[in-house]
């Protein structure tokens, strides 16, 4: 229901357990009241950058949007929305995912424009197509100021491509929109004109909600999509060819949001018909204007118009792993663009169809030890592909350990993938279909937040656990603790032990032996806490150290434990495993062997060949339950990296790890 809805036909008194609002940029606070009180929970949902409250959507607003407005009658109500994010008793979740469009041109403008390139893009299978991006129609149509405020050689344009498209593209849905109502209400005549024409089309001209035909002006538009929306500016030179930066509701104050509305429809095509070029707009100080001239522009011209900027053909691969993979799918005589995307996500290279310019036969993908070891990481991942395959990709994933391991195979993999791909018919609408990788595939996960998502999609959550190098922490328990005391006490005939008690070296010897056994290998500090934990002492001063630090060299010069660097382990034992925290076990960077450190260093290096230093150390400072790099932690680490690279176990290049052949 509308707000106005539930104040006509809901009585006072009844109530929900939760009330939404959608489209909350469009609601009067003075309209959400009646809503409001009547739940027990609120959530609003809307976009700031999207149509504000009007006129229009008040009760009993007539909609009057001539194109001569005056500025003393704007608006200047505040949304539901506005109200709730200024309240500071909602919290906020910003949604930054952006996949409704199939071509990234569709959102580039927005999103460089009015977003500040904050949302997350996904470049389409397709460079061009006649079905897919933005395309400017410029026609010699005459505004009709002063009279119907309305332009009926644009409106024919435009309906000639609403047939157009219907006989050329009749399984994708399609919606128009006009930047007034009088130009809406002349394409509404026209189309219906140039259908008599066509009676076979009749079939297409449907009233349903969600993929029927419409036309629609700019204030009414808001929630809709389709698969091609056309847009007609309407306003124009006018009969003497006088061409005014006058365009109704965009000249009013926030217009670029109705603008950004207006071009945000289309998931897969938007057609722009005018009857002047963006370049015969001269610059206005009316921030809206301007952006109107900039998207006529960009419609017409393509990104180059943005900041942002198509696919650098001699854009460069990120890693060296990267090259090596480019290297060779370039010698098999391929034609392979590296970085694929305009804005937000991009993959890591496409090859290009032989058959089709303009398309891509298959994305390329490669991973490592950061698609295993970060949760988050991963998550991203497997939405990132998701979203790909419902865009067209067919994707292929080369991982890093088979990659340096059994290249050979992987190289078998990877052009069986290519050639399949390459054979395809790259028009054909594909089932979706899973990723082709080197490893078991791996289900989609949900995102924490997703904006424009279009058709819902389910997903469903994997967990391929720790890598195989890892375990949890296994730790002695304070009761375990206790009891090696007492026992050891009860063995050497001493009925107080205490741990200052010079006698009681020898109780001090064997819980710290026992630990060792235990949890080796162990810096001295941690054990410390295993020691004074025995005895039950909060803290360990100087007396407590010295006592386990005596007993520590008593058990080593009886050959019971060896020193590993700056920690103690039991003789001839290899670490061959990591140790991941626990919710009882957290070690400090101090409580971590450099052995045991440098073991992930190596293993995540080995796995994502070509990580960066820096994206290196967080990870591993992640696989140990630390959050934030400290200094402590990134000295620690760091030693750790320039140790590897000393002793040759990894070699480094312009910041990029690698392994070393054989290691």
């Amino acid at each position: 229901m509308s707000p106005l809805t539930v104040s006509q036909f809901l009585p006072s008194d009844f109530r929900f357990d939760v009330v939404i609002f959608d489209e909350a940029s469009q609601v009067l606070p003075q309209d959400a009241v009646n809503s409001v009180y009547r739940g027990s929970a609120l959530i609003v949902a809307g976009d700031q950058k999207q149509l504000p409250p009007t006129s229009f959507f008040s009760a009993g607003g007539d909609g009057d949007d001539d194109d001569e407005w005056d500025g003393e009658g704007a608006d200047t109500f505040e949304s539901v929305l506005d109200a709730c994010r200024a309240s500071g008793v909602l919290r906020g979740l910003p949604l930054r995912w952006h996949y409704r469009s199939r071509h990234e041109n569709l959102i580039a403008f927005s999103n460089n424009d009015f977003y500040d390139n904050t949302m997350v893009t996904f470049p389409g299978a397709y460079e061009q197509s006649p079905d897919l991006g933005v395309e400017f129609f410029k026609t010699d149509g005459v505004y009709d100021r002063g009279g119907r405020s309305n332009n009926p050689g644009e409106a024919a344009a435009v309906a000639q491509r609403v047939i157009h498209h219907f006989a050329t593209r009749p399984g994708l849905s399609l919606g128009v929109v006009a930047l007034s109502k009088a130009q809406a209400e002349a394409i509404e005549e026209a189309v219906q004109k140039a259908r008599t024409a066509r009676p076979d089309l009749d079939r297409f001209f449907t009233e349903d909600r969600l993929d029927g035909f419409f036309v629609k002006n700019l204030e009414t538009v808001q929630g809709d999509e389709r698969d091609v929306t056309i847009l007609s500016v309407g306003y124009g030179p006018d009969h003497r060819g006088k061409l005014l930066s006058t365009f109704g509701p965009i000249n009013r104050d926030g217009g670029w949001r109705r603008l950004n509305v207006a071009v945000t429809r289309a998931r897969r095509r938007m057609e722009v018909v005018a009857s002047f070029h963006g370049s015969e707009l001269p610059d206005s100080s009316n921030k809206s204007v301007q952006h109107l001239k900039r998207y006529l522009q960009y419609a017409e011209h393509g990104p180059h118009i943005l900041e942002t900027a198509p696919a650098d053909p001699d854009a460069a691969p990120e890693s060296p792993f990267e090259e090596e993979v480019l290297d060779v799918l370039r010698d098999w005589g391929y034609s392979v663009q590296p970085q694929v995307g305009v804005a937000g996500f991009r993959i890591d290279m496409a090859v290009r169809h032989p058959a089709a310019p303009g398309s891509y036969a298959l994305g390329i993908e490669c991973d490592g030890v950061m698609y295993h070891s970060s949760r988050a990481a991963r998550d991203r991942d497997r939405l990132r592909e998701a979203v790909l395959r419902e865009l067209g990709w067919k994707l292929h994933r080369i991982w890093g350990t088979d990659w340096y391991r059994n290249r050979r195979d992987a190289m078998a993999r990877l052009r069986a993938a290519v050639e399949e791909a390459c054979a395809r018919n790259p028009f054909q609408v594909m089932p979706e279909e899973p990723v082709s990788e080197g490893s078991p595939a791996e289900g989609p996960v949900a995102p924490e937040a997703a904006a424009d998502t279009g058709p819902a999609v389910t997903f469903v959550a994997v967990d391929d656990g720790p890598p195989a190098w890892s375990q949890a922490y296994a730790e002695v328990t304070d009761v375990q603790l206790v009891n090696l005391r007492v026992t050891s006490a009860k063995r050497r005939g001493m009925r107080n032990a205490g741990l200052q008690d010079p006698d009681a070296v020898g109780v001090v010897a064997d819980v710290a032996l026992s630990v060792i056994k235990a949890e080796g290998p162990m810096t001295e500090d941690l054990i410390f806490t295993r020691v004074r934990s025995a005895w039950g002492i909060s803290r360990a001063g100087a007396v407590v150290r010295d006592s386990v630090r005596r007993a520590l060299r008593r058990i080593a010069s009886a050959g019971q434990i060896v020193r590993v660097g700056e920690a103690y382990d039991v003789p001839d034992r290899e670490l061959t495993f990591a140790r991941t925290p626990t919710p009882t076990a957290a070690r400090k960077v101090g409580q971590v062997p450099s052995v045991e450190r440098r073991l992930v260093v190596g293993h995540m290096v080995e796995e994502s060949p070509g990580v960066h230093r820096e994206e290196l150390l967080r990870e591993v400072a992640r696989f140990f339950g630390w959050t934030r790099l400290g200094p402590d932690i990134r000295d620690a680490l760091t030693s750790d990296v320039n140790e590897l690279v000393a002793k040759g176990a990894v070699r480094e290049a312009d910041g990029f790890l690698m392994p070393v052949d054989g290691v």
